[in-house]
């Protein structure tokens, strides 16, 4: 099936997020011990918000889009049964 280009640049911008939290879980393990202890809970606290927020996120979106094809298929199915007759 052909994904349409709101559905790559729906891809594109989840890729782009999740380099954003990887690159700040590489930022903050480089700079931990220049950060107060507080400072560092802060940022691991983020990290760890930010990610569950991007899994939740993605696994709606993944499940959006998986409930529309199947509409689809469904779809599509009818008509072709339809046609049979």
């Amino acid at each position: 099936m052909k994904k349409s280009i709101s559905y790559r640049i729906q891809q594109a911008v989840i890729f782009v997020i999740h380099i954003l939290l990887l690159w700040w879980i590489y930022w903050l393990l480089q700079n931990t011990g220049r950060l107060s202890t507080t400072h560092a809970l802060y940022h691991f606290l983020g990290v760890a918000l930010y990610g569950a927020l991007l899994i939740r996120g993605c696994a709606a979106w993944a499940k959006y889009h998986h409930e529309k094809e199947l509409k689809e298929l469904e779809k599509n199915q009818e008509v072709q049964e339809n046609h049979e007759e």
